[in-house]
C-alpha cells in the first residue's frame, strides 16, 4: 500500500444554530461520508476527523489530496441530521495541519 499525500480542511459544524457535542459531531459526519460515497469511497477518501472544538463547533478534517474537491463537495451538501436543519461548512484547506 503506498503513503497517500493528505490535505486537512477546517470547518464548522451548526445543527439548528448550536454545535453539537464531540461524539454526536464525529457520528454525523461520518455517516453522512458514508450514505454519500458508500464504503469503497469513504476507504478512497481517507478521511478522518482530527480535531473538534465542541464549543465553537470548528473542526478539521484529513483526506487525500486527490479527493479534496470531492471532501468539500460532500462537506457542502449537509443540510440535516435526523430531522433537525444542518450545516457542515468548509471553511479553508492546506497541506499541513498547523495552516488549517
Amino acid at each position: 500500500s503506498e503513503r497517500f499525500k493528505r490535505r486537512y480542511v477546517s470547518f464548522a459544524l451548526s445543527v439548528e444554530g448550536k454545535p453539537p457535542s464531540a461524539s454526536d459531531a464525529k457520528k454525523m459526519i461520518h455517516q453522512h461520508f458514508l450514505t454519500f460515497f458508500g464504503e469503497l469511497g469513504v476507504s478512497s477518501l481517507a478521511f478522518k476527523l482530527v480535531g473538534y472544538s465542541a464549543a465553537s463547533g470548528k473542526g478539521v478534517l484529513r483526506c487525500a489530496r486527490e479527493k479534496v474537491e470531492e471532501t468539500i463537495f460532500c462537506m457542502a451538501c449537509f443540510c440535516e441530521w435526523e430531522g433537525k436543519s444542518g450545516r457542515l461548512e468548509p471553511l479553508s484547506t492546506s497541506g499541513t495541519i498547523r495552516r488549517v
